[in-house]
Order: C-alpha cells, then sequence, then structure tokens
C-alpha cells in the first residue's frame, strides 16, 4: 500500500480518495461507508486518509468543490446558451440546475450541515465562493431586466438572497425528506411563489 501512495503524486492521491468515496457514497449511503472502507478501497493508508480530510464531512466538503466547479460550468454554459431567452424563464432555468444539485447531492450537503452546526470556526454560507457565484449571477441577471416587464420595483438585493436562503440545502433536504416534496414540487411551487409574481407577462417553461 505504502508502495502505490508513493507512486502516486499527492494529487492524484486525493483525486481517487474523492471518487472512490463518491462511488461507496452511491453504492451503500453515506451513512453506512467508514472512514477505514474508503481508504482500504483507494489503497492508501488511514493515516494517509486522514491528513487531508479528518472526517467524513471534511470528505464531503472536498466532494462538493468539485461539484461546486461542475454547478459552476453548468451555469455559464446554460447562460450562454439561452442569451436570447427572456430573463424570466433564465431564471427559472436557474432554479432548475440548482434543485437537481440539491436532490442529487442531498446526503453529502446534510452530512456537512451537520458538521458545520458543531464546528462553530466554520465559515458561514453567506460568505462562501458558492454563495458569492450564486449572488452575483442572479444579481446581474435581474439588473439586466427591462422594468416595464416587472410588476413592480424590486429591491434585488432582498430578493436574490432570498431566493438563496430558500434554496438552502437545509431547507430542501426539510421539504423533502419531512414535509414530502418531490423535486418537481419544490421547483413548480419556487416558480409560482417566487418568480412568476416579479413578471407582468407570466410564461410557461
Amino acid at each position: 500500500m505504502a508502495d502505490s501512495e508513493n507512486s502516486r503524486t499527492k494529487e492524484a492521491v486525493s483525486k481517487s480518495i474523492l471518487h472512490t468515496a463518491t462511488q461507496l457514497f452511491s453504492e451503500h449511503g453515506i451513512d453506512c461507508v467508514s472512514m477505514h472502507q474508503i481508504a482500504k478501497t483507494a489503497g492508501v493508508g488511514q493515516g494517509t486518509l486522514y491528513r487531508r480530510y479528518s472526517n467524513k464531512a471534511d470528505l464531503c466538503i472536498g466532494m462538493m468543490q468539485e461539484n461546486f466547479d461542475r454547478i459552476r460550468c453548468d451555469v455559464s454554459n446554460y447562460l450562454t446558451n439561452a442569451s436570447t431567452l427572456s430573463v424570466q424563464s433564465r431564471l427559472k432555468g436557474i432554479i432548475a440546475i440548482i434543485v437537481a444539485f440539491l436532490d442529487e447531492k442531498s446526503g453529502m450537503l446534510g452530512i456537512i450541515h451537520a458538521h458545520q452546526l458543531l464546528e462553530k470556526n466554520k465559515d458561514d454560507f453567506y460568505t462562501s465562493q458558492p454563495y458569492h457565484f450564486l449572488h452575483g449571477m442572479l444579481s446581474d441577471l435581474l439588473n439586466s431586466v427591462d422594468q416595464d416587464s416587472l410588476m413592480r420595483n424590486i429591491d434585488v438585493e432582498f430578493v436574490v438572497h432570498s431566493y438563496i436562503a430558500i434554496l438552502s440545502p437545509h431547507t430542501y433536504r426539510h421539504l423533502v425528506q419531512v414535509k414530502g416534496y418531490t423535486k418537481d414540487q419544490i421547483y413548480e411551487q419556487f416558480c409560482e411563489m417566487y418568480i412568476d409574481p416579479l413578471f407582468r407577462n407570466i410564461e410557461q417553461g
């Protein structure tokens, strides 16, 4: 095992750990997979694993960084391809991407949230890179809207912050696991409650 580790770069070892954890979590569920199992399957020593990730929450954060890079790319590509659509339609498209991401990564997001509640020195979500990316992107989109198409003047800062807060991982998990809503129901309710009422001419999709 040591020889296997030494033959790989640090970056390769980290990628192997993250890839292995993703597979094991997908196959068995996050709660049923131990750090020992991850290390053994990835072919690394437990010391190597714990030097990089002190617990499953830290491991999930590393996995989420890779996934954040993916969703940022997905949103950017969507906005490029949907540039001729109305702001209302583009808002709905972005929300669909975010909701799908939350649904797919709900388990990992739950572990991260629970761990952060115990780690009071952890950075708040509202100072994080994902928050600033979403806030900037949604603000730019709403600031570009033709004011004549709006039902009323809006406070973009407040609206955007509210959007992100409503779609927080904690709220999403509660809606699904406790309230019993599906991904599609959450998306539809969000659009009907928080996007369509802003605009004079309600579009479909």
